[in-house]
C-alpha cells in the first residue's frame, strides 16, 4: 500500500523535478531531496548574507529585499506553484493589519489564518492518505506562528494597555508602529526560516535587519535564552530617537557563527543519514501487522521505542539545519557566556542532548521544538484567564492538523507530564537527601522511564490512526495508564510530598550555607500542575 500512496502524492507534487536522478538513485521522494537541497542553497546564502550584505556595507531595505526575493526562490524550488498559497496567506494576514481596528486585529488574525491553515491540512490529509510528505503547509505553519504572534504584539502596543497590565514577555514583545510592507513580507517568507523555522519574533528579525542585534545582546550578558527583547517595544517618542542613533556593528567586531553554523549543518548530517539509512529498517506500519501483536512483550516495547527514537531524528535534520543557517547569516546571537564565548541560541528549535538524555519529562519537552512552545505562551497561555491549559491544547491541535494520532500525543503527554510531577513531588526531596550515590541511581532510573513514557505517548503522532493507536495500547492493557492512575492516586497517599512551606523553609536555610547549591537540598518549588500540562505541548 505504501508505494500506492506515495505514487498518489507525487501526482500532485508541484515542486522542482529537475534533481529526479538523485531522488532515483538513493531512493528517496523528491520531495525530500529538494527539501535538503533547498536548505543547502539557503546554507550557502546565509554565508553570502551575513559578509557581503552586512548592515555596514547595504541598506536594511536591500537586505529586506535580499532576504525576501531568496526565500520565495528557494520556495518556489520546492513547492512550485504551491507557494502562491503561502503567499495568498501572508497577504491576507497583511491586508487585516492594515484595515482591522486594533481590538480586533489580534483575535481576527488567529481566526483568519488558523481557517485556513485547517483548510490546507483537510486537503493534505485528503490526497496525503497518511504519507510522511513535505509540502507547503509546513512553511504556513511558520507563517502563521509569525503573523499571529505580530498581530498580538501590535494588539499590546496600540490598544492602550499599561505596561502593568502586560505579562514580562508581552512586555519584551510589544510593538508600537506597524511593520511596512516589505519588512512584514520578508519577515514572513525570509529564506533562513521559510522551509523549517526556527520561528522567532518580528523584533529579532528587524534587529537582525538592521545590526543592532550584536551590541544589544553583547550589553546584556545575562539574559536568558528566551528573552526576547526588543527596541520595539519603547514609545513612539523613544523610538524616534532610538532610530536616528542606530548604528550597525562593524564586522571585525562581531563573533564568526561559522563554527558553530557548521556544527549544527554537521549535525544535521548526521541525523539525515540515521533518518535515510536506519528509520526505513522500523516501519511505524509494522504496529498495525499481525507480527507484531505476536511478538514478545519486550520486543513491543523495544520497537516501539526504536521505532520513535528514529523518527525524532527526522525532525532534527530539518531544525538543525535551519538553526545552522540562521546562525550562519548572523541571526541567533545571544550574548556571550561566563568564559568569553558567543552564546548562539536566541533562535532554535532544539536542543537534542536535552531530548534524548532529560532526566525528566519537564526537561525533555522543554528541550523540543521551544519555538512552537514559546508562541503557544505568548499567544494563549499567559492571555487566558480560566482553562490556560485546555486553550492552550486546542490552539496547538488546530495548528497541527486533525490525524487522530495526534490528539493521542498530546491527551497522553498531558497525563503522563502530570504523573511525573506527582513522583517528583514526593520522591525526589527523599531521594536527595541520602547523598549523590542514590541520586544518580535516581537520575538513572528517571532517564530510563522519561524515554519509555516518550515512547509509549508519542508513537501515535506518527502512526497517525486512532483505532491503530488503541490497538496498540490495548495489546498491552493500557499498563502505563493504569501505572499513571496508581501514582497520581496512591502517591500522594503513600508517600506525602513535603509541604511547600516546609519546602521553602528549608530553601532558605540552604541558601545561607554558601557552600551548598540550591539543587543539593532538593527543593522542587512548582508553579502548580497547569503548568507542567501545558510545558508538554512542546511536543508538538
Amino acid at each position: 500500500m505504501a508505494p500506492d500512496v506515495s505514487h498518489h502524492w507525487e501526482e500532485f507534487y508541484l515542486g522542482s523535478r529537475r534533481f529526479q536522478f538523485i531522488a532515483d538513485n538513493f531512493g528517496m521522494p523528491i520531495d525530500q531531496v529538494n527539501f535538503i537541497l533547498g536548505q543547502v542553497m539557503a546554507l550557502v546564502l546565509a554565508y553570502i548574507f551575513r559578509v557581503y550584505c552586512h548592515p555596514s556595507r547595504v541598506s536594511a531595505t536591500t537586505r529586506h529585499w535580499g532576504s525576501l526575493v531568496a526565500g520565495l526562490g528557494i520556495s518556489y524550488f520546492c513547492f512550485g506553484r504551491q507557494v502562491l498559497l503561502a503567499l495568498l496567506l501572508v497577504v491576507g494576514c497583511y491586508v487585516l493589519m492594515l484595515l482591522l481596528p486594533i481590538t480586533l486585529i489580534h483575535h481576527m488574525s488567529l481566526a483568519a489564518s488558523l481557517t485556513f491553515l485547517s483548510t490546507m491540512h483537510i486537503q493534505r490529509q485528503i490526497y496525503e492518505d497518511g504519507a510522511f510528505v513535505i509540502d507547503v503547509t509546513g512553511p504556513m505553519m511558520i507563517i502563521v506562528q509569525k503573523a499571529t504572534a505580530l498581530a498580538y504584539s501590535l494588539h499590546d502596543g496600540l490598544s492602550g494597555l499599561k505596561d502593568e497590565q502586560l505579562t514580562p514577555l508581552q512586555r519584551e514583545l510589544v510593538l508600537r508602529k506597524k511593520p511596512s510592507a516589505l519588512e512584514y513580507f520578508s519577515y514572513m517568507l525570509n529564506f533562513h526560516s521559510v522551509l523549517a523555522g526556527p520561528f522567532f519574533m518580528f523584533a529579532d528579525y528587524q534587529d537582525f535587519i538592521e545590526g543592532t542585534h550584536y551590541a544589544k545582546r553583547a550589553l546584556d550578558t545575562t539574559a536568558a535564552t528566551t528573552s526576547l527583547d526588543s527596541n520595539r517595544n519603547k514609545s513612539p517618542t523613544d523610538l524616534k530617537t532610538m532610530d536616528a542613533q542606530k548604528t550597525a556593528s562593524r564586522p571585525e567586531d562581531e563573533p564568526d557563527p561559522t563554527r558553530v553554523s557548521l556544527y549544527k549543518a554537521g549535525l544535521s548530517l548526521i541525523c539525515a543519514v540515521v533518518t535515510v539509512c536506519i528509520l526505513p529498517n522500523f516501519p511505524i506500519s509494522f504496529l498495525t501487522q499481525p507480527g507484531y501483536f505476536k511478538s514478545s512483550y519486550l520486543y513491543k516495547g523495544m520497537y516501539i521505542v526504536a521505532v520513535t527514537s528514529f523518527t525524532r531524528h527526522v525532525y532534527y535534520t530539518a531544525w538543525l539545519v535551519g538553526d545552522g543557517i540562521c546562525n550562519m547569516s548572523g541571526m541567533g546571537f545571544n550574548g556571550y557566556n561566563k568564559d568569553g564565548s558567543a552564546k548562539w541560541d536566541l533562535v532554535s528549535n532544539v536542543d537534542v542532548v536535552g531530548v534524548e538524555t532529560g532526566l525528566s519529562l519537564r526537561d525533555t519537552l522543554e528541550a523540543w521544538n521551544s519555538g512552537t512552545m514559546k508562541w503557544l505562551r505568548f499567544m494563549v497561555y499567559e492571555r487566558a484567564g480560566a482553562q490556560k491549559t485546555l486553550f492552550t491544547y486546542m490552539l496547538s491541535s488546530m495548528w497541527h492538523g486533525f490525524y487522530p494520532g495526534y490528539y493521542i500525543t498530546f491527551v497522553s503527554g498531558a497525563f503522563f507530564t502530570i504523573a511525573a510531577r506527582y513522583v517528583r513531588r514526593s520522591v525526589r526531596p527523599r531521594v536527595m537527601s541520602h547523598g549523590p550515590v542514590v541520586k544518580l541511581a535516581y537520575d538513572a532510573v528517571t532517564c530510563i522511564t522519561t524515554r519509555l513514557c516518550l515512547a509509549f505517548f508519542t508513537f501515535p503522532f506518527i502512526l497517525l490512526r486512532f483505532w491503530s493507536s488503541i490497538a496498540v495500547y490495548r495489546d498491552i492493557y493500557f499498563i502505563p495508564a493504569v501505572l499513571g492512575v496508581l501514582v497520581i492516586v496512591l502517591l500522594p497517599i503513600v508517600l506525602p510530598p513535603p509541604s511547600r512551606s516546609s519546602s521553602s523553609a528549608k530553601s532558605s536555610a540552604e541558601k545561607l550555607k554558601p557552600s551548598v547549591k540550591l539543587e543539593d537540598a532538593g527543593v522542587n518549588v512548582t508553579n502548580g500542575l497547569e503548568g507542567g500540562a501545558t510545558k508538554l505541548l512542546k511536543v508538538q
